[in-house]
């Protein structure tokens, strides 16, 4: 009677609040008490919220509908309630009216009579149907995560503040060859590791751990795999008392070698909480652009580094295709089948493309497709890591330029002498022969002949001048003083060609040069200057401090150089002159390079400008620190470049 009382007001409480609050829910568990019969004995409020039936009705009647209808489980359980007197729990699942079939904790007790029997069983259930969906999408998302963290090109750890290791991706193993079990629970003392290789990360742990913040730094290590040159970055994992508690740190080989999250499962929903703040930590700060995508090429997901890597906002791409966004088809197409092909093998792709950066230019990226696999495995989405790789690219062009012009200097080198010491000998004698009676009528014949073999032979002198092993003679020497010491030929060569010459010589200190080389060197960009613009062009020279450069810039007023050519500038034999050998220029790179100098050009339809950059020692780059040198914009090129040709 007491139960029957208390539903009442229950029910009266209910109706009150739904007179003010007509969507107001309350979510009871069902309760019932059933007696070995499986009749009704009792039924609570609950089971007529949900199915609009009088709780009286039901009492004393049997409940046969548990074999198959609402709860097909139940019956089998209250048997063994009966029979052994202990209290049994079981999941089941029920369809409810008006609502999907849902999932029901059950808990059944058994109840004693006066003389110690049991009598009757009580039973509890209790919808747990949202618990059960929210912990399938939980383990869900570890496995994407896991997937990630596993798949990551990257080496990334966690240390705790006493520095052990508290896990290790499998990027370890690819990269270093070593198993990650071998450093898990380890600190950086005791994992075999040389005091030399391990005393830096100690050190730069310890001062993020006192700081919070963030810190990069190189080292290196020795491996199974030899030699292994790390980038590494150390972000600081945050409590909720704004302590560092952790520490994640993310590994990259050196680009130097041109060889190329997270935690542990957790026990409690807390545990996946917080590690899911571990990942998005990886996610947000990692400069990389990671995305996911649907089956249908949408993008699920992209990180922020889309906005530093390529100039867009990473949510103008959320939910949207590449042709959605407006991008080009001639941009997307050559890549977009890459994608496809995972969805339709299930294997990881890697591929390079090009693609505009940030500035709108167009640079290279390297892309690591990975499949996500469910359950029945199907690939369901794709994960893409992409990177920046145009610095690597212009690396390894100019490192064949520089191989081409290798080659050239070592056949220079080899045959160049043997090729002149004939000449001179065949010029001897046509000088011999040209001033003798017999012949004086041919005497113009010979001298074209003569004129010619001295082109020939100025053609190898440029061409030894590319030899790999020349002789340098470096003295200490002023650039200033070697412009000044040409300046009258340059005029000469300016007068005859209709040009204007502008000198601006700053105030820079002595540096090792070879005099000759430099003069070679002027002169080639300055005649090359000279045939690039048409009568009435100026010629400008200037020299100024850069620290830790002092600077020699070249700059004409011509038409600029051709996309086409720019991208071959200092190959042998490359010219767009009607006689022109295309030694010039490359000759020019093979004396900065001999003089550790670095070649950079600006070019467009205004003119061209090359600046030669040469390193200044240490103590001259102290005593150039306060030297306030005034330098002219030369076609707004300024700064000019400092590492290679553009």
């Amino acid at each position: 009677m007491k139960l029957k009382e208390a539903d009442r007001q229950l029910e009266q409480i209910i109706n009150f609040r739904r007179q003010t609050d007509p969507n107001y829910q309350i979510k009871l568990p069902f309760t019932f008490i059933l007696d070995k019969n499986y009749d009704f004995l009792y039924a609570n409020i609950a089971y007529y919220l949900h199915f609009k039936i009088e709780t009286d009705m039901l009492i004393g009647k049997n409940n046969k509908q548990f074999d198959t209808d609402q709860f097909p489980q139940m019956r089998t359980v209250l048997d063994r309630v009966f029979n052994t007197g202990k209290t049994h729990e079981l999941i089941c699942y029920a369809a409810v009216p008006k609502c999907e079939k849902r999932a029901f904790e059950c808990v059944l007790n058994p109840l004693y009579g006066d003389l110690g029997n049991i009598e009757a069983v009580i039973a509890t259930a209790r919808d747990i149907t949202e618990k059960l969906a929210l912990e399938e999408t939980q383990k869900k998302q570890k496995r994407i995560y896991e997937n990630l963290v596993e798949n990551f090109p990257d080496i990334i750890a966690r240390h705790d503040r006493n520095h052990r290791y508290l896990f290790v991706n499998s990027a370890l193993e690819r990269i270093a060859g070593i198993a990650p079990s071998e450093f898990i629970g380890k600190t950086f003392d005791n994992i075999g590791l040389p005091e030399e290789t391990w005393r830096p990360w100690h050190d730069q742990c310890e001062g993020v751990f006192k700081t919070g913040k963030p810190a990069t730094f190189d080292t290196e290590f020795s491996s199974p795999k030899g030699i292994i040159k790390v980038e590494t970055l150390l972000i600081p994992e945050i409590d909720e008392k704004g302590n560092t508690e952790t520490l994640l740190s993310i590994c990259r080989e050196s680009p130097r070698q041109l060889k190329n999250s997270l935690t542990e499962l957790e026990q409690t929903n807390q545990e996946l909480i917080k590690q899911k703040r571990y990942f998005a930590s990886i996610i947000e700060n990692i400069p990389m652009i990671i995305c996911r995508f649907d089956r249908e090429l949408r993008h699920m997901y992209v990180s922020p580094a889309s906005k530093t890597l390529c100039g867009i906002n990473n949510v103008q791409f959320l939910g949207k295709t590449w042709h959605e966004m407006g991008i080009h088809e001639t941009l997307y197409s050559p890549f977009q089948k890459f994608y496809e092909d995972v969805f339709k093998t299930g294997q990881v792709r890697e591929f390079e493309s090009q693609f505009p950066n940030c500035q709108g230019e167009m640079a290279y990226f390297q892309t690591l497709i990975i499949p996500e696999i469910d359950e029945l495995g199907r690939v369901q989405t794709v994960l893409s890591i992409t990177q920046d790789i145009s610095s690597r690219k212009k690396f390894e062009t100019e490192m064949a330029r520089l191989e081409r012009l290798n080659v050239i200097g070592e056949i220079a080198a080899s045959i160049g002498h043997e090729v002149r010491n004939p000449l001179t000998i065949v010029r001897g004698y046509l000088q011999l022969f040209q001033n003798k009676k017999g012949i004086v009528q041919y005497y113009e014949q010979f001298q074209t002949i003569i004129d010619e073999l001295d082109r020939a032979n100025f053609i190898i002198s440029d061409f030894l001048s590319l030899a790999k092993n020349k002789t340098v003679e470096f003295k200490l020497n002023n650039l200033n003083t070697i412009i000044n010491r040409l300046l009258p030929l340059i005029h000469a060569d300016a007068a005859r060609l209709g040009h204007n010459v502008k000198i601006d010589l700053g105030s820079i200190p002595d540096i090792n040069l070879d005099e000759k080389e430099l003069r070679q060197l002027l002169l080639n960009l300055t005649r090359n200057a000279f045939e690039a613009m048409n009568p009435g062009g100026t010629l400008t020279i200037q020299t100024y401090i850069d620290t830790p450069n002092a600077v020699l810039v070249v700059c004409d007023t011509g038409t600029g150089i051709p996309k086409k050519i720019l991208e071959k500038l200092g190959t042998p034999f490359q010219t767009t002159k009607e006689n022109g050998t295309g030694l010039g220029l490359a000759v020019c790179y093979q004396i900065a390079a001999r003089h550790d100098a670095k070649i950079g050009v600006k070019t467009s339809s205004q003119g061209t400008a090359f600046s030669i950059c040469f390193k200044l020692s240490s103590n001259l780059e102290l005593s150039s620190a306060t030297n306030t040198c005034q330098r002219t914009d030369l076609l707004g090129f300024k700064p000019l470049p400092l590492q290679g040709h553009l």
